[in-house]
């Protein structure tokens, strides 16, 4: 694998320092403190806050006072004074004096962005090649918590938080949502960019690495800086994040910083590519909707509209099919032929999934065939009295099946050719990552790190 992306530095680096510091898991993080006001009255003491309980947000809250008549509630409109100016936000009231923002943006006229820093919630611990170290309060400290590479004419550099393991030990029994990485963003070539730019870029980032870890993660409360210094754009959103697990269902091993940067460079080359327009976004989303979305037939129902999509642009839109050759043949038939093309086995593992094995073997039917058919039954019953229930394990066995065809060909569909950890059990260390199928060189010795194992839920 290509190792082109990944920019040298000096072991023991500094930590980049976040804009809103480290907190503790689910503690809230103060954006303003000051005069606050609803447009049309007098400004009071306030808060806004991102709150990052079980269900993350971005709360406003003024003192009461003794005056104070309930109206309508709805849409309304903030006044607050940032950075030497006053700025307006639009926001809703739940009660007279709180309620909640979706997104407020700041920024100044002619945005010159020269450096971008990012947060980043629910991170997984991605051991970095680059050793950090902290010293302060008479401790000294080193942890592999620099990941840092060059993405089309990008710099990225993503730090982790030195306390990674203990913010994270408990929260799959919290169910909470913590700040655990800070990214620097910035032109390799030090020029300046725009905020489009950036924000495509962690658009793609943002779905990118949610695919990869198999939960949504999320970057947040970006902070620019112009070439002297100055903040000049800040963004807050109500981050869509799932809750911080110790055990995912990620199919990248984040010790492997390598195949992180592989991934990173692929998924930003395909989210630019003009040629296919959301389509790699639509893609990586229904993947992970498909890991752990509501009921297992749902996860199925996730990862069939992205095979689905993956085969009309692979047959399709890359001139092998015409449209009407493509609807005449059978979907388990377009399934395989992609599985083929990306030399991904097509039998199944009769001990990794005994009941579609046995579901299977009674019309010898090979993987693709039975999860379409299986698929098929669920929303289209042969009879009222036809129960694919009564296969004990069955409908769970197509899901991981399915989703294990659906990682492999999106990645095979951008061109990765770094390694992978199987979704499909029996359950193994997380670090047992092996190449993709059709990957051609061989891979870096495998990164040493804290091994856990893989759970599918």
């Amino acid at each position: 694998m290509s190792l082109a992306g990944r920019v040298d530095e000096d072991r023991n680096a500094e930590p980049l320092t976040p804009v809103y510091g480290f907190s503790e898991p689910g503690a809230s993080i103060v954006l303003h403190s000051g005069p606050l006001g609803v447009v049309g009255t007098a400004a009071r003491s306030g808060r806004v806050e991102l709150s990052l309980g079980s269900r993350p947000g971005l709360r406003w809250h003024v003192e009461p006072d003794e005056g104070d008549q309930l109206g309508d509630l709805g849409a309304v409109r903030l006044r607050l004074h940032r950075r030497g100016r006053q700025w307006t936000v639009d926001a809703h009231q739940r009660s007279i004096n709180e309620g909640w923002i979706n997104h407020a943006e700041f920024a100044e006229p002619s945005v010159d962005l020269r450096r971008v820093l990012v947060h980043w919630m629910n991170l997984p611990n991605i051991l970095g090649p680059i050793v950090l170290f902290a010293a302060g309060s008479g401790r000294r400290q080193w942890w592999a918590g620099r990941w840092q590479a060059q993405v089309d004419g990008w710099v990225l550099t993503l730090d982790g938080r030195p306390d990674h393991r203990d913010a994270l030990k408990d929260a799959h029994l919290q169910h909470v949502h913590v700040l655990t990485h800070v990214m620097d963003i910035r032109r390799s070539d030090g020029s300046s960019f725009d905020v489009p730019a950036v924000r495509h870029l962690l658009e793609s980032l943002r779905v990118g690495l949610s695919f990869a870890f198999g939960r949504w993660v999320a970057p947040l409360l970006p902070v620019g800086y112009d070439s002297r210094g100055r903040i000049v754009w800040e963004a807050w959103t109500s981050p869509i994040c799932d809750p911080a697990q110790r055990i995912g269902s990620a199919w990248l091993y984040a010790g492997r910083p390598d195949d992180l940067t592989e991934l990173v460079t692929r998924t930003v080359t395909a989210f630019n590519d003009d040629s296919r327009p959301g389509i790699t976004r639509f893609q990586m989303q229904l993947a992970v909707q498909a890991v752990e979305s509501g009921f297992v037939e749902q996860r199925i129902m996730a990862a069939f509209p992205a095979l689905e999509n993956l085969a009309w642009q692979a047959l399709v839109l890359d001139g092998k099919m015409t449209p009407t050759a493509y609807k005449k043949e059978p979907a388990e038939d377009k399934l395989r032929r992609l599985l083929n093309g990306a030399h991904i086995p097509t039998d199944i593992d009769a001990a990794a999934l005994p009941a579609l094995a046995g579901f299977a073997s009674t019309e010898r039917l090979d993987g693709p065939t039975a999860v379409t058919r299986v698929r098929n039954r669920l929303i289209h019953p042969k009879s009222p009295t036809d129960q694919i229930y009564r296969h004990d394990g069955l409908v769970h066995d197509v899901w991981l099946l399915s989703r294990h065809y659906l990682t492999l060909l999106i990645l095979h569909s951008i061109g990765y050719q770094g390694s992978y950890v199987k979704v499909v059990p029996p359950a193994g260390w997380s670090s047992d990552a092996t190449a993709v199928p059709w990957a051609v060189n061989n891979l870096p010795k495998q990164a040493e790190g804290d091994h856990g194992p893989v759970c599918s839920r």
